[in-house]
């Protein structure tokens, strides 16, 4: 009987010791927040916001699989956090090398990309003589093609617009009421071109024309862009 009972309670022992081998092992919160990040990722394909959640995943990935491996057992989700960290680096990377083909290839042929912010709208204007005149850096553009990307200003119309006005960032098109007059571009249509309205960036291209500055109080623009190309942009890039 005694023989019998032992058997048992080691068949036991054995069992309990099973369990303890296959037991649950906690998942730190921060793999499973990698892989959220890392499925989040794939938006490292339209913009840099997207890049910077890719490079967070790998961030939270990482710390997740140092605090794995530190706890020496007592942590499970390795593949979890593993799962992240892969996911995070293949967006990232195919992110920046997607961005970077558009970017290299989004402006029409024949045409010079400017910055909107620091090639124009920084360009303060010169007095000579008592007379207002455009900076000569940003005259030095007149007659020339360029490619320039910024926002439209609202107007009743919406569609098949022939002339609008191009600001340089959104906070001025939607909440900062009427721009400078450096801050503005009035971007005319050529031909049957046209364009509609989009809340966010554009690109335009045409010939850029930088007239002498208007008395103050007056709403047309000091620069004009004789716009031949138009559309949404591709890259959130400058």
């Amino acid at each position: 009987m005694s023989q019998v009972l032992d058997g048992s309670n080691h068949s036991l022992q054995n069992s309990f010791e099973g369990q303890d081998e296959f037991s649950y092992k906690p998942v730190p919160p921060t793999a499973v927040v990698g892989l959220v990040l890392g499925l989040l990722s794939f938006i490292a394909l339209f913009g840099i916001i997207g890049l910077g959640v890719a490079v967070f995943g790998i961030v939270v990935s990482l710390i997740s699989m140092f605090n794995i491996r530190r706890a020496g057992g007592e942590l499970g989700g390795k593949m979890v956090a593993r799962a992240g960290l892969m996911l995070s680096t293949f967006f990232l990377v195919t992110g920046v090398s997607y961005q970077s083909f558009v970017y290299a290839h989004e402006v029409p042929e024949g045409y010079q990309r400017i910055n909107f912010a620091t090639d124009i709208s920084s360009k303060e204007f010169v007095q000579k003589d008592g007379v207002t005149s455009v900076n000569p850096d940003v005259l030095k553009m007149d007659k020339q093609k360029v490619f320039v990307k910024g926002y439209m200003y609202p107007t009743r119309q919406t569609e098949d617009l022939q002339s609008f006005i191009l600001v340089k960032d959104n906070g001025q098109c939607c909440f900062g009421g009427q721009p400078d007059v450096k801050d503005m571009i009035l971007v005319e249509m050529q031909g049957k071109n046209r364009a509609d309205f989009y809340s966010g960036l554009v690109s335009v291209a045409g010939e850029f024309v930088a007239e002498a500055p208007t008395q103050a109080g007056e709403l047309r623009p000091v620069y004009q862009l004789k716009g031949t190309h138009f559309e949404q942009a591709r890259t959130s890039y400058r």
